[in-house]
């Protein structure tokens, strides 16, 4: 099967796995998977009284609440009469945004929790509230409030809801709820590390290419962030500020990630404006994080700002990546390393994708927080994760596609050169080849010239289809004998060149003798043909300078010497056959036929 064909039928595996891994994905995250509860658990939907400044409802659903946009200073106040079930490790969780959070009962603190954020003028983080219930048939039908304390502008305009039920469970439950975020967001991250320590190798020994190292970087990023916006990670450590920070960072990040990748990856896109596009993407987590450190604003505040700041960018760079796909696509469409599909295809497939849901998952957001109930604490992320898992994916396909494009194009050029370099008629290298070789070669290295013998005789009384059998069958042995070699050449007619790269001592007798041994073999067997050549070699340190041409002069010159011995030799026993002599036994050198 050609390479063409090969690639062809294999190439298209990668789309199907791109579709099925998704949808197993999916699946994975569904409730299909679910374990059910041993106790009893339930959400508190109904009967809230909720108070928000001139905001009151009574009997109300939190999920159909939307409270108007709570600025910083406003107080929040839940209350609802606790459920008569009774559980073991009872508790009560909800997720509050950017609040300090107090829980009485009757009246009764029971819980508090970020006034120590909140009097260091601190950012509070997104929190999981677990409130143990610890006698919970004492407190069944009495009062449960909530009193959630504003620290931010335009914090929330919804309420999460909230669950009663055995700890254990609710934590369960809440893994299980983002079984498939905690999957993709895993991979991502674990994938991100395996790509850097890859890429820190390539970039070193193989090439100073940054793309594989922002690859890592976007999948990093987006797994951090995944992570972070689901609070995953508050199972992983108390340290919530951190990851807090952490997600806004990670969000901050992922365009200057994308985009100079798409440069790297890209020179044409190598532009002054997609220079400083460069330069305000990474400046912007960074003055973001010194802004957020001092003190003087908190990160969360430039959200919008990045919204804005990625559609802008994405009308300027998707028109220009698009075209310039296209570009190599019509160069490409018509060479011989084409197979049916670029990596570039891919890539714009995966960015496509993750920009798409992207851009679901903000304008979702967005409707949620000022036009729908319930407000942004029902918002999630799952099309940004799926798009982000099918972008990270297109990039590891479009490295295989790239790999597969860059082995087609060696091996055309390999091709190529192989036309360009090498003997037709015996499979050797040509005078060209040798040439090229001997202008290079440097260091410590030895040159065989070698001329066949009786090329000619053969020619004209067995004609030339018989000589070309000669060559072929002689070059074969050739490549037999001197199989160690780096070069082996035919350099015109029936003169050809071996190149040996470190030699050790006496490699070039014992090779030219084991190929004397060969003719001999095969001369005991052919009729029509006696094979036989003159050799001579020379080491490059026998030549002052090491310089390849005068090594090979040398080694042609001892040829020439060896081919006298050779024509002397057959001239005397021709005179002694004519004479009826018997040619000494003593002296001489033995003649080759």
């Amino acid at each position: 099967m050609r390479l063409r064909d090969y690639l062809h039928i294999n190439v298209w595996l990668l789309p199907i796995l791109l579709v099925v891994i998704p949808v197993i994905l999916i699946l994975f995250g569904s409730s299909f998977m679910t374990t059910p509860n041993t106790y009893h658990m339930t959400t508190l939907e109904d009967g809230w009284s909720v108070r928000h400044g001139n905001f009151h409802a009574d009997d109300a659903s939190l999920e159909d609440l939307n409270i108007g946009d709570s600025q910083k200073g406003d107080v929040v106040i839940l209350s609802t009469k606790m459920p008569s079930e009774s559980v073991p490790s009872a508790c009560i969780m909800f997720r509050t945004i950017l609040s300090v959070v107090t829980v009485y009962i009757d009246n009764e603190v029971i819980y508090t929790y970020g006034n120590e954020y909140f009097d260091s003028g601190r950012l509070l983080p997104k929190h999981y509230n677990f409130v143990p219930i610890k006698n919970a048939s004492q407190y069944a039908g009495k009062t449960l409030t909530i009193k959630l304390d504003v620290t931010e502008d335009d914090a929330f305009s919804g309420l999460s809801p909230v669950y009663y039920g055995n700890r254990f469970e609710l934590e369960r439950f809440l893994l299980q709820k983002k079984r498939l975020p905690l999957f993709i967001g895993g991979f991502q991250i674990i994938f991100a590390f395996l790509l850097l320590t890859l890429s820190s190798y390539l970039f070193m020994y193989h090439g100073h290419d940054l793309s594989l190292i922002f690859t890592s970087l976007i999948a990093f990023f987006l797994g951090a962030y995944n992570l972070a916006f689901n609070d995953l990670f508050c199972f992983l450590s108390d340290y919530e500020a951190f990851f807090n920070f952490l997600e806004y960072f990670s969000l901050y990040s992922i365009p200057f990630a994308i985009i100079s990748f798409l440069i790297s990856s890209h020179p044409s896109l190598n532009t002054n404006l997609n220079k400083v596009l460069i330069a305000i993407n990474a400046l912007f987590p960074i003055v973001t994080t010194i802004l957020h450190i001092s003190g003087i604003i908190h990160i969360n505040i430039f959200v919008p700002t990045l919204h804005v700041l990625a559609i802008v960018e994405t009308v300027v760079e998707l028109p220009q990546i698009i075209s310039d796909v296209i570009r190599h696509y019509q160069e490409r469409r018509n060479s011989p390393e084409y197979v049916g599909m670029t990596s570039d295809s891919i890539l714009i497939l995966g960015l496509a994708l993750f920009i798409v849901c992207s851009v679901i998952d903000i304008i979702k957001y967005n409707v949620l927080k000022f036009l729908l109930a319930g407000g942004e604490a029902y918002a999630d992320i799952n099309f940004m994760t799926i798009g982000a898992l099918c972008f990270v994916l297109c990039l590891f396909v479009f490295y295989f596609y790239h790999g597969i494009e860059h082995i087609n194009s060696v091996y055309m050029k390999e091709h190529l050169e192989g036309l360009a370099y090498t003997d037709s008629l015996t499979g050797l290298m040509n005078r060209a080849k040798c040439m090229q070789y001997m202008a290079s070669v440097q260091g410590n290295f030895a040159i065989i010239s070698i001329d066949m013998d009786n090329l000619k005789p053969v020619n004209d009384t067995l004609g030339h289809q018989e000589g070309d059998r000669m060559l072929k069958t002689f070059a074969d042995i050739m490549k037999q004998a001197f199989s160690g070699a780096a070069l082996i050449g035919r350099t015109g007619g029936d003169e050809f060149l071996v190149a040996i790269e470190n030699p050790q001592e006496g490699i070039c007798e014992k090779m030219i003798n084991d190929l004397r041994e060969r003719l001999e073999a095969f001369n005991s067997h052919e009729t029509n043909l006696n094979l036989s050549a003159s050799c001579g070699f020379a080491y490059s340190r026998e030549v002052q300078g090491s310089d390849a041409g005068d090594v090979f002069v040398l080694a042609d010159n001892r040829m020439y010497e060896e081919k006298d011995k050779h024509h002397t030799s057959k001239i005397g026993r021709f005179v002694n056959d004519i004479m009826g002599n018997t040619p000494s036994k003593e002296g001489g050198v033995p003649a080759d036929d």
